[in-house]
């Protein structure tokens, strides 16, 4: 191997580790005590201003908020341990094809390809994690109706009711409860219920469970009652229900309908077909 390609792939490895190492010194840094404020620089100011600068950086944040790492700590270590396991399964994949005598150019490809489809791997994986946490506040949503218009109707609250829905539901419904939990806190904090549910409302894409936080933050602004609105919202997430229900039900007919097809059908007509297929063949050999 000549000089340059080794200098080649050390360039490589050190563009490629350089944003895990500044994530650990900004980490680092937040660390020390006697840091003063103003050059504090942590890896939470770092992350947010990404998110504020760049779509797609933001995009990434609401997916992770949707997958159930809510705060930006949670964030950041998160893409932080995913970047160190994805560069360092893609150097030790080069280190490997390297002692195995590869050329140069061709373990410069092998390193930037492992770490482009593990990088898309990873993404995958959090898509469906968000996507399945999603599924489940759809499914609470139901639960939630139900205690949210018998606690209104015993007369308390709307934060009450809330923080009442936090505290008894979360064995019940988890998920439900940890994304209230969020917009309690900063009701507790002094931030109003309307920007609060606001907030809740942009982060969450379970169709359900946004229309139950769009029938409570109505009630936070007008002030009046929700026993109409919620009783509707019941009957309409029972008719989705049902209807999803029906859904699963005629894809799993058809995909039996299918299998019984392929394995039953062939079967069958050499069972139906045979005897007289076989009297067919005689007769014709007779006739020879």
């Amino acid at each position: 191997m000549e000089v340059h390609h080794l200098y080649y792939i050390i360039g490589a490895i050190i563009l490629c580790t350089a944003p895990v190492i500044l994530l650990a010194i900004a980490h680092l840094e937040t660390a020390e005590p006697t840091k003063s404020k103003e050059f504090e620089f942590s890896s939470k100011d770092m992350w947010r201003q990404l998110r504020e600068e760049n779509t797609h950086i933001a995009s990434l944040s609401q997916l992770l908020r949707r997958a159930g790492l809510l705060n930006t700590e949670q964030q950041v270590n998160t893409i932080s341990i995913t970047l160190i396991a994805i560069i360092a399964t893609a150097i030790c994949l080069g280190i490997y094809t390297y002692f195995n005598g590869t050329p140069p150019t061709t373990i410069l490809f092998i390193i930037t390809l492992g770490i482009v489809l593990l990088a898309y791997l990873a993404y995958f994986f959090l898509k469906k994690i968000a996507q399945q946490r999603q599924e489940k506040l759809n499914q609470e949503t139901l639960i939630l109706v139900q205690t949210t218009r018998m606690l209104w109707r015993v007369g308390l609250s709307l934060p009450r009711t809330l923080a009442i829905i936090c505290d008894q539901l979360r064995n019940l419904a988890p998920t439900c409860s940890q994304e209230l939990q969020l917009a309690v806190n900063k009701i507790e904090s002094g931030q109003s219920q309307e920007e609060s549910l606001y907030e809740l409302i942009g982060c969450t894409n379970a169709e359900g469970f946004k229309e139950y936080l769009i029938v409570v933050r109505q009630q936070a602004i007008t002030g009046g009652s929700i026993d109409k609105a919620l009783d509707e919202l019941y009957r309409l997430l029972q008719n989705r229900r049902k209807l999803d229900l029906q859904e699963q039900v005629n894809k799993m007919s058809g995909k039996m309908s299918l299998v019984m097809m392929i394995f039953l059908f062939p079967a069958l007509l050499i069972v139906v077909a045979g005897p007289a297929l076989m009297s067919i063949s005689n007769a014709l050999s007779n006739l020879g």
